[in-house]
């Protein structure tokens, strides 16, 4: 007897139980069901050939996947009730277990934003999201000389802080006097209760101090208002109704689609030339809408340790199913050219800085980059070679420098001075001028 299945074992197992029972194309032309709980079911876009083959698959099946199969509908056949909305969902995605091929329908309670259809980058004012996995790698601080400096260029920016979870950037260049009245966490339970008219945007943004007298502004829409900073036992109950769907009359609105809309209403209440968000680190729900539902050109931080690569490598495959589902439904995938991995902390020694370089290649290569052999001009190919420097996966650089380790321009402005900064920074920086002025991401 063999033991019962294991999560990571439990796909495979029905695809190779099927494949062998009915065949490949079984399978390929079927989709599986796998349930908030984790447990499994398989719908068959085909009528049964005989109430033994409906018998005998659904038997085999169950005691193929143990606690893993859905009990009251483990194998349901074309001409059963409820199949061909699971048949045709555009959600599916298309998934490859030992080999062999299958349509994968994953119902998700925690972790649902992660398979959103990502949003194409066609924002404007554009949209530049600074994205890591882990903390502590200088991504709010990189977010924040980018802003002085693009001010000090005579540039109007935009702050988001959608670190919900672990708020800091307003707290980082707005003193007390500055801090708006509401913040992000406000917006998106208010909105979904009351609404946010347009007389009250006003009441989320806070002027910083880093705005340059004759040149560019720096406004900022922090996690938290002056409400939630005098009230911070309400912070967790908000935060836990911020992260639900709004319902209207229309249906249901992901929360990806919320922070969008509050982005755009926020944004077209002045003039900005871009927009910077601080996103939350990890694979949290919190994180998804930044990396995948904003329209936004993603930074990828990270530095040159295997954990950052191997933490990319979870968030990469993901993506690589979202992809694959975009091209089967023959919608544009070009989001995948906005993901860019930005090389933190880096160290003067070449040989890890190039291991970095070779590490995102391979993520990129293996996931988002498209296969040689699959038929397409080399012009329509989303493909590149490892020493293209204009590849999506070649990082932009920040240089380690402990000077920037206890970063606290509010306390020391000095910090914000482009004398300060520039060596540290003007490789990021430039980089981060060329994304702006990109095809996707132009100022008008």
């Amino acid at each position: 007897m063999m033991p019962d299945p294991f999560f990571d074992e439990s796909l495979p197992i029905l695809i190779r139980t099927l494949s062998a029972q009915a065949g490949t194309d079984f399978v390929e032309e079927g989709t599986a069901l796998r349930d908030a709980s984790g447990r499994l079911s398989f719908f068959s876009a085909r009528r049964p050939a005989s109430e033994e083959e409906r018998v005998g698959l659904g038997e085999a099946l169950r005691a193929a996947l143990g606690p893993y199969a859905r009990a009251d509908r483990t194998l349901v056949f074309a001409d059963e009730p409820g199949a061909g909305p699971i048949l045709a969902s555009p959600d599916r995605v298309p998934i490859k277990a030992d080999g062999l091929f299958c349509q994968l329908l994953d119902r998700r309670i925690v972790g649902a934003g992660w398979l959103a259809a990502p949003a194409a980058v066609s924002t404007n004012p554009p949209r530049i999201a600074f994205a890591t996995l882990k903390g502590g790698v200088g991504r709010s601080t990189a977010l924040v000389v980018a802003a002085a400096d693009l001010a000090r260029r005579n540039r109007n920016v935009l702050l988001v802080d959608l670190d919900l979870e672990a708020p800091g950037l307003g707290d980082m260049i707005l003193d007390a006097e500055r801090m708006p009245e509401f913040g992000v966490l406000d917006f998106l339970v208010e909105n979904g209760l009351r609404g946010v008219g347009d007389a009250l945007l006003p009441s989320f943004i806070g002027a910083s101090g880093l705005t340059v007298a004759g040149g560019g502004r720096v406004d900022v829409m922090p996690a938290l208002g002056r409400r939630s900073i005098a009230t911070p036992v309400n912070v967790l109950p908000k935060l836990s109704r911020a992260m639900i769907e709004d319902i209207t009359e229309q249906g249901s609105v992901p929360v990806g689609e919320q922070v969008s809309t509050m982005i755009g209403r926020i944004a077209d209440a002045s003039t900005y030339d871009v927009v910077l968000i601080d996103s939350r680190a990890g694979l949290s729900e919190l994180a998804a809408p930044a990396v995948i539902g904003l329209g936004a050109t993603v930074l990828l931080f990270g530095t040159a340790q295997k954990q950052t690569v191997e933490g990319y490598r979870s968030l990469f495959s993901a993506l690589q199913l979202l992809a694959q589902r975009d091209l089967a439904l023959k919608r544009d995938a070009d989001w995948r050219a906005a993901l860019r991995p930005v090389y933190a902390k880096a160290s003067m020694d070449f040989g890890v800085g190039q291991q970095f370089q070779d590490d995102f290649y391979d993520l990129y290569s293996e996931n988002l980059y498209d296969e040689e052999h699959t038929g397409q001009a080399d012009e329509d190919a989303f493909r590149f070679t490892r020493d293209d420097v204009s590849a999506p996966h070649w990082p932009l650089t920040i240089a380690f420098n402990q000077s920037f380790v206890d970063f606290d321009p509010l306390r020391i402005p000095g910090q914000l001075t482009q004398s300060f900064y520039e060596q540290t920074f003007r490789s990021f920086l430039d980089g981060l001028d060329a994304i702006i002025a990109s095809p996707l991401n132009r100022i008008d």
